[in-house]
């Protein structure tokens, strides 16, 4: 992808609503601006991707729709004038004063490449890769002098502590317009780029539970990006940056490391949230002649709060998206459990273990049939409002639908927590054949308002301890449950009657106090001998 790069004093300026660049002399902008939504419109029209300044004077050198940018596969192409048609012409019209790349009038669509500029009236726009800058970041050497060397902090009660976040208000204003957390975060630093004259290289280095620290955004002053920021995860440990700090007078006796890049001093703030630590915001000064001083950590300070609670929004944005994920395919409380143990920082346990759990089998009795009779999108036309219906059952009642095969749907309920009573009300067993009930009794409603004659269910229940977890291997995993309790019920699913619900003695014995139920006497199921088996009143 392509961006648009501007000199001071111009800058672009992001609009959430509608998403648009505005170019602008404002210095809370910034100096690019990615090519997206294509065609990329560029004129003083407000439905322009980019619009541009309108006065009296630029009117007679700037068109309502200028020029756009389009893509063909990976090259990118800029043409002259209107890319839709004017609506009081009816035709597309060529830009006012014309548009030029490289200095030459665009007549007919060019391509564009890194490095071309594109003029139309009084601006011009370089063009860049998108890409974060490749050039690489060692940050070693200025973690092992501030290791080791005197270092300065502030004391958070301070009354002066407050002046940094005075100079914060008009970050707020501009992360309020951003879209996304990345935008956020990178605007940060280069806020502090900005701000903070010895602040030539500031990054985000995020610490994990469990996991060594990363890099999670570096910014170069003058540069933007970061794309290879190196360091020593260990030293950073090392370094234990508790408090708010920087190095209180500049290295001695520097490495060649240090003298090659020019590296004088050194700024560190933590980054907390939730009651842990996040992070650290770290700064440096290579190639500045200046240091860091008192007021700049007071700033820093106040920005890494900053960038802490973006990082929190961050993580409670994935944590609920990854809930409600969650909750389409576990109960409500396995879903509960992952989540808790994802906010926690720990690794969800999905590995295989043995639990007691209903296992149910549903399907469509005739449904072969009904395929052979009628077209695919028809087939789908009666699967996909089935799967819904079945899965929502399954969900009301505490489950979590495992698979689909074919028509047939598998659905598990397995104990909570391992006191739970497998005998009480709220049982597996009690939860799968409830579910089962208003399985048919749904369907019934739902077939009774078509036009076609109702295709009936057959369902299937057992109750037994089975393995449930992830099963396969690295390339190809599937949470799933195994076990007897799985063939049984798909055995006795298959030889339910119409809109019947079957059950094995055990399911039975634990349920036959809320369901009445009748013996149908003892059937062979394969693999497993005589059972007996006993048929729901639904």
């Amino acid at each position: 992808m392509i961006q648009l790069a501007v000199e001071p004093p111009l800058y672009f300026q992001w609009n959430q609503q509608p998403p648009q660049w505005q170019l602008r002399g404002v210095m809370s902008g910034q100096r690019t601006a990615r090519v997206s939504s294509l065609p990329f419109v560029i004129g003083r029209a407000l439905d322009s991707q980019l619009v541009l300044p309108d006065t009296p004077e630029l009117r007679k050198t700037t068109s309502r729709w200028h020029c756009y940018i389009i893509q063909h596969g990976s090259r990118y192409w800029i043409a002259d004038g209107s890319y839709e048609i004017i609506p009081e012409e009816g035709v597309r019209k060529s830009s006012v004063s014309g548009t030029f790349r490289n200095g030459r009038p665009v007549k007919e669509p060019q391509e564009l490449r890194p490095g071309d500029t594109i003029t139309l009236g009084p601006w011009s726009f370089k063009i860049e890769e998108e890409e974060a800058k490749s050039f690489s970041i060692d940050i070693d050497d200025a973690l092992k002098v501030t290791q080791s060397g005197k270092r300065a902090t502030i004391n958070e009660k301070d009354p002066k502590a407050g002046a940094g976040y005075k100079q914060l208000h008009e970050l707020f204003l501009e992360l309020n317009k951003l879209e996304n957390i990345e935008d956020c975060l990178a605007r940060a630093l280069s806020f502090a780029a900005e701000r903070i004259p010895a602040a030539e290289v500031c990054a985000i280095l995020l610490t994990r539970p469990g996991e060594q620290p990363a890099s999670r955004l570096a910014w170069r002053k003058g540069q933007g990006r970061v794309g290879d920021l190196k360091f020593s995860p260990s030293l950073l440990e090392k370094v234990s940056v508790k408090e708010p700090l920087f190095l209180a007078s500049r290295i001695t006796n520097p490495s060649n490391v240090q003298h090659s890049q020019q590296i004088s001093s050194a700024l560190l703030t933590p980054l907390t949230g939730g009651g842990s630590r996040l992070g650290v915001l770290y700064m440096d000064n290579r190639g500045a002649s200046s240091a860091f001083t008192e007021e700049d950590l007071y700033l820093a300070s106040a920005l890494s709060g900053v960038i802490s609670l973006q990082l929190m929004a961050e993580r409670q944005i994935f944590l609920g998206k990854l809930e409600d994920n969650l909750r389409l395919y576990f109960s409500s409380n396995v879903a509960r459990r992952l989540a808790a143990e994802a906010r926690a920082g720990k690794t969800p346990q999905l590995e295989a273990a043995e639990k007691n759990a209903a296992i149910l089998f549903v399907d469509i009795q005739g449904f072969t049939n009904y395929c052979h009779a009628h077209t695919p999108a028809e087939v789908s036309g009666l699967l996909n409002p089935y799967f819904k219906l079945m899965s929502e059952c399954i969900h009301r009642h505490g489950g979590y639908v495992d698979k689909f095969i074919g028509d047939a749907v598998m659905g598990v309920f397995q104990q909570a927590e391992a006191f739970d009573d497998p005998k009480g009300e709220s049982s597996p067993a009690h939860q799968a054949v409830r579910a089962a009930r208003d399985m048919v009794q749904a369907w019934r409603e739902k077939s009774a308002g078509g036009h076609s004659r109702p295709l009936p269910l057959r369902v299937g229940v057992d109750v037994g301890k089975v393995v449930i977890g992830n099963v396969g291997f690295p390339g190809r995993m599937e949470y799933t449950a195994i076990g007897d309790a799985v063939n049984i019920s798909s055995r006795l699913q298959r030889m339910a009657p119409p809109d019947g619900v079957v059950m094995s003695p055990e399911c039975h014995r634990l349920v036959e106090k809320e369901f009445s139920c009748k013996s149908i006497g003892p059937q062979e199921l394969k693999g497993f001998g005589e059972l007996e088996v006993w048929l729901a009143s639904v």
